[in-house]
């Protein structure tokens, strides 16, 4: 019986270890997502980008942005004017002066929007300190990006507009040109769009100047003016992580498939789902390893006692 025990153990031991012991199973990898990302939004009353020269063949850059304010979190921009020092001895310059002036941006994952208002505002440059580039009494711009629609840009034409003290109306397909001897040229575009699938912008006045005042210790003054920009991108939606891919093949691939495909039942076997096995293989085989330990266990002992009987 000592000799049964010695040779019945280890066979045991390892029967109940393949028992044990989950099947290997083939999991399917899943592509990582992207999580949403907020729109962008950027809005500004008036910008002044300005090339000045003075008498003493100095330039002075000049770049003023009234209510320049972007997003993605909500802003909002209200100041009423916009100064500049060092083109006029020291002192300083007022370049736009407006009623009512605001710029407001708003992003998040579902819009981006921006929006601009003007009312009764003055634009003027250095060197013509009595004479306003651009008086208009109203207007507005706007640019809206939905995340599952189409963007849009609108802008709203000036209830009136003089460019150097001349009343003009702005075409829609060309810019206005307006030459005023002993002072300059301006180029007048009304309402500029560009608008993408994904993107849109709007300028309601962009107005390129080439003046030569000679007033003020200013000799030129070139750039470009842009009344109530706005523009957005729209915003980027989650990417849900992709659809698992199939397992991997094993070698029981050659396995019939009613074998391969048996439903197990939720419990104690869940797990062996992935394999397309069921419990019942696993008890299976440990069956078959107790029986084969059984029967080498049987016949050692049998060798052994004839081998006592002949030594008798």
């Amino acid at each position: 019986m000592s000799v049964l025990r010695s040779v019945a153990a280890p066979a045991l031991a390892a029967a109940a270890l393949a028992v044990a012991l989950p099947l290997p199973a083939a999991f399917a990898t899943e592509a990582g997502g992207t999580p949403a990302q907020p729109g962008k939004a950027s809005a500004v009353t008036a910008q002044l980008a300005l090339d000045v020269t003075l008498l003493n063949t100095v330039n002075v850059p000049v770049d003023v942005a009234l209510n320049k304010v972007e997003s993605p979190a909500q802003r909002n921009g209200a100041m009423l004017t916009a100064t500049v020092d060092g083109v006029d001895g020291g002192r300083p310059v007022t370049l736009v002066k407006a009623e009512v002036g605001t710029s407001v941006t708003k992003a998040d994952d579902r819009l981006a929007t921006a929006s601009v208002k003007l009312v009764n505002a003055d634009v003027h440059v250095p060197g013509l300190p009595l004479t306003t580039l651009l008086g208009l009494e109203a207007m507005s711009a706007e640019a809206n990006c939905p995340v599952d629609g189409q963007p849009t840009a609108n802008v709203t034409a000036p209830a009136r507009l003089t460019v150097l003290g001349r009343s003009v109306t702005v075409g829609l397909n060309s810019p206005t040109h307006v030459d005023v001897p002993a002072i300059g040229t301006v180029d007048v575009e009304f309402a500029r769009k560009t608008v993408t699938s994904s993107t849109a912008a709007a300028s309601a006045l962009e107005v390129k100047i080439a003046l030569n005042p000679l007033n003020l210790n200013v000799a030129k003054v070139n750039g470009t003016v842009t009344v109530a920009s706005v523009s957005c991108r729209k915003p980027v939606p989650a990417v849900a992580p992709a659809a698992a891919s199939s397992p991997a093949p094993s070698t029981a691939a050659s396995a019939p498939a009613s074998a391969q495909n048996r439903a197990v039942p939720k419990g104690a076997g869940e797990e062996l789902a992935y394999t397309g096995s069921s419990g019942s293989t696993v008890l299976a085989a440990g069956g078959g390893t107790l029986l084969v330990a059984g029967g080498a266990a049987v016949w050692m002992t049998r060798r052994r006692r004839a081998a006592h009987a002949r030594h008798r």
